[in-house]
């Protein structure tokens, strides 16, 4: 392997080691991940998020690595425990990995749609979001383990067990462990057309209760208050004040009115989410629809809102855009084109990125319909994805910590 050049960031063949290191296992990756997909671990499973958290340690000690199973349930419904662990690596500088062992799908989805292997692509629960991802963090840690030293560094890896539904009880070991690092690269996967991810939307639940006057619907209907009636203009209005505000969507995702089809509704609630590219953006939206809802007071129709599951946005600063044009640099040595995306979805790299760490996401192999029957991974980029996270932790570390570091923390 050659030495660090003038500006700090090995040769040309340390690309290479990399990469041909991470063909050598790539059949490996496959396997592990078949296995890692083979049994169910949603959310609200603590058993099968346990169960993938103890999985990833007994891979993660084979070379080396510390591992801490911690327990992050406090209130609400039961969660599994969070995983961290701790690897030395060359260079200075702490580089976070965040992943997340949770999935989206019911008990009993492993077994009756096991991972399918179709030439390059792997379908199947999870193998995408998030345990393709999540694997290429381990993979990349042992390849940056085997290294020579001197070992200066480390790389910690986060996997938190409840990340499909904003990680409530992940969040506080999640910030204090991204407030301790000098990069934070999430482990989700890349888009589909192989970008990384600069920047993600913010979001937050509004539910919305609105409060009219019941009366006979056949007799006496002007002595009602029509609650359904002033629900289905403020959808509209929502959507014409999310229209206006660039970037910005407000959708009603739920609206129930009413009782009976005989009785003018004397109540109605809509469930809101409003999602938007910067925190002053989202700010203002929410207002904008607390304004709304005042307004359908009009008429005698009461109305209150309530905010919950805020999420903040992975806004691009210029320390990630500094990040992304490593990562981009590392790719063409290796032969991979990436470039950085925005999108709309969120992932614990938003809460990350709001510490002030610099933080790019999408660092996972290319794969795509998550959520759903179709998810997918192209086992065929694990490879060269896995090689860049892993020059990557490399190179953030010899470039990013040293000069990024001290105007982070003095600006938290």
């Amino acid at each position: 392997m050659t030495a660090p050049g003038p500006a700090g960031v090995l040769g040309t063949d340390d690309a290479t080691d990399l990469l041909g290191r991470a063909r050598e296992a790539a059949e490996g990756f496959v396997a592990d991940l078949v296995e890692l997909t083979s049994f169910d671990s949603g959310t609200w499973n603590p058993a099968g998020t346990r169960r993938a958290a103890t999985w990833c340690a007994d891979r993660l000690r084979s070379f080396g690595a510390r591992t801490e199973i911690v327990e992050v349930h406090r209130t609400g419904p039961p969660v599994g425990p969070a995983l961290v662990a701790r690897l030395p690596v060359p260079g200075p500088g702490t580089v976070l990995l965040v992943g997340h062992t949770d999935t989206v799908y019911p008990d009993g989805t492993a077994a009756a749609r096991p991972a399918v292997r179709d030439g390059d692509r792997l379908n199947g629960p999870g193998v995408s979001d998030d345990k393709g991802g999540v694997l290429a963090g381990i993979h990349a840690m042992r390849l940056l383990a085997d290294l020579p030293g001197p070992h200066d560094g480390e790389v910690v890896l986060l996997l938190s067990p409840d990340e499909e539904v904003g990680s409530p009880q992940t969040v506080s070991l999640l910030t204090a462990l991204a407030r301790e690092a000098d990069v934070v690269l999430g482990l989700e996967c890349a888009r589909e057309n192989g970008d990384l991810v600069l920047g993600r939307k913010g979001a937050c639940d509004v539910t919305v209760e609105l409060r009219g006057r019941a009366a006979h619907a056949g007799i006496e209907p002007e002595r009602g208050i029509d609650a359904a009636a002033a629900a289905a203009a403020l959808v509209l209005s929502v959507r014409d004040a999310a229209a206006a505000r660039p970037g910005v969507t407000i959708n009603v995702g739920v609206l129930r009115a009413g009782t009976r089809p005989n009785v003018v509704a004397d109540r109605a609630r809509l469930e809101i989410e409003v999602r938007a590219p910067s925190a002053a953006a989202l700010d203002e939206a929410l207002l904008a629809v607390d304004d709304l809802v005042d307004a359908v007071a009009v008429g005698g129709v009461s109305g209150t809102t309530e905010r919950s599951g805020s999420c903040p946005p992975l806004e691009p600063t210029p320390a990630s855009r500094r990040l992304l044009d490593l990562a981009v640099r590392r790719g063409r040595r290796t032969g991979l084109a990436v470039d950085g995306a925005l999108t709309g979805g969120v992932s614990d790299a938003n809460f990350a990125a709001a510490t002030g760490t610099p933080t790019l996401d999408g660092l996972g192999p290319v794969g795509g319909g998550d959520h759903s029957a179709a998810e997918w991974l192209d086992v065929a980029t694990a490879p060269a994805r896995i090689a860049l996270l892993a020059g990557l932790v490399l190179d953030a570390g010899r470039l990013l910590a040293p000069q990024e570091t001290p105007s982070r923390k003095e600006h938290p």
